[in-house]
């Protein structure tokens, strides 16, 4: 099943979580795991990192774990199911915990690599938590035993899961170090203020980025414990809206800062009641066409941008396409349909 078209809606309620992108070698059994599950229209994982009473973390391992191996609990949306129904079924059936969500602090996309194929994955990490203390798994064919562990317990489970040389369990080590960190750095998106324009500006110039448009454009900002730490901004042209500069400050480098912009982004345009409240003085922001074009295509994938031949593009955007931008991608952004 493909929860992708649920997102922006889990995003409005629980928050913008970071989203990286990965990539992990698999062994061939790994791999036919992998298979069955796509096989099964099965895309995805959803991940949680359940805090109980006296701030210790829920782990399971599976039977086939090495002993002593353990991580957080997590499983697969049924088909018709709300991601965060199916977070709290996995929840209870892997721990026995009935937990509460809290945020939904990470998004990541892996791609999953055996010889020379590649399949792509997406696990959904949310932070919950419970007042319950005792662990008692309800999946007993599933899960071998789960127990708590401390914080310092988990991040010594993270070099234990890259030890077992495991590509399954690698990722699950460097998905909690990820998850962890994003626990501990929680992100604020939210519309500029006129306060935040010299910052911005700036932010641009340093990046090498046109700010021939600034005063035109909408801009977001990104705030990691109150610190700034990105922007993004959408642009109306003569006959489209162009999304522009994506910009992510050193430390949250590779962090999944930057797709989480993009995502906000979207999120504000594919909305209609939203997309209605940013036309105001803009009738371009009714186009339903959310443009972008970038010397670097590849990292927009991941979220829900698609090429497309420039004989379609805009031509506002095709003016722009000369120069050191001659050989630039035009993309446009894909909308999932419930």
């Amino acid at each position: 099943m493909n929860v992708r078209p649920q997102l922006a809606s889990i995003r409005a309620r629980y928050g913008n979580p970071y989203h990286q992108w990965m990539t992990q070698e698999f062994d061939e059994l790994g791999w036919k795991l992998v298979q069955k599950s796509l096989l099964q229209k099965r895309f995805h994982d959803v991940t949680l990192l359940i805090e109980g009473p006296d701030r210790r973390f829920a782990l399971m391992s599976k039977h086939s774990y090495p002993p002593g191996v353990f991580r957080s609990p997590s499983g697969g949306v049924e088909p018709g199911e709300d991601l965060t129904a199916g977070a709290l079924r996995e929840a209870l059936e892997e721990t026995g915990l009935k937990v509460d969500l809290r945020r939904f602090i990470h998004h990541i996309t892996l791609d999953i690599v055996y010889q020379d194929d590649v399949a792509r994955w997406d696990s959904y990490i949310f932070y919950a938590t419970t007042k319950e203390t005792e662990i008692n798994p309800r999946d007993q064919k599933e899960v071998r035993e789960a127990q708590w562990a401390t914080r310092s317990q988990v991040e010594a489970m993270i070099h234990r899961l890259r030890d077992t040389g495991n590509g399954g369990l690698i990722y699950r080590g460097n998905l909690t170090e990820a998850s962890l960190w994003a626990l501990d750095n929680p992100l604020r998106i939210r519309e500029a203020k006129p306060q935040d324009m010299p910052t911005i500006s700036r932010n641009l110039t340093a990046n090498l980025m046109e700010t021939a448009s600034f005063d035109q454009t909408l801009w977001w900002v990104a705030e990691v414990n109150g610190l700034f730490a990105g922007t993004v901004g959408v642009l109306p042209q003569p006959d489209c809206v162009e999304l522009t500069g994506l910009t992510v400050e050193a430390p949250y480098q590779t962090k999944g800062l930057g797709h989480a912009l993009v995502e906000y982004a979207c999120d504000q345009w594919v909305d209609p009641e939203k997309r209605k409240k940013l036309s105001a003085g803009r009738a371009n922001y009714l186009n339903d066409k959310l443009w972008l074009l970038t010397p670097t295509p590849a990292y927009y994938l991941p979220v829900n941008f698609a090429l497309t031949s420039r004989e379609f593009l805009p031509e506002s955007l095709k003016k722009k396409l000369t120069g050191a931008k001659a050989r630039w991608s035009p993309m446009r952004h894909q909308i999932y349909k419930l």
